[in-house]
């Protein structure tokens, strides 16, 4: 049985950036959801995301397209997209589809906001 897709934003203003936490299956059917999100955050000029995935328990190739697309809008708009909490399904489907490196992906939330705000040493655009 699919787990229903949440997405829920939260804007962190002291680190420019919005964070989507997004929880249940990507597929067919739900990556509407997600995409349709991040759309509307970069058309509101929110084009420093990122997405907490740790709670995603399902991911098919609809769902990665979504975020290459994500990804990509955000880019194509003077922003950057990083992937927080990459684990299980979503970890072993990014190492398989050879997709791991080419994502930012920071170990937690925390992690991706240090990184947005300058914090570890490091440009937000790496």
């Amino acid at each position: 049985m699919s787990e229903e897709l949440f997405v829920h934003v939260t804007h962190h203003e002291e680190a420019g950036c919005a964070v989507l936490t997004v929880t249940g299956d990507i597929d067919r059917t739900s990556s509407p959801l997600l995409r349709n999100t991040i759309h509307e955050l970069v058309a509101n000029r929110h084009v420093r995301l990122v997405l907490d995935v740790e709670g995603i328990t399902f991911c098919d190739s609809n769902g990665l397209r979504t975020f290459l697309s994500g990804m990509a809008l955000a880019f194509d708009a003077g922003g950057w997209m990083r992937l927080a909490g990459v684990r299980g399904h979503f970890e072993r489907l990014l190492r398989m589809t050879d997709l791991y490196g080419f994502f930012a992906i920071d170990p937690d939330v925390v992690g991706s906001l240090q990184h947005a705000s300058g914090g570890d040493g490091t440009s937000a655009r790496e």
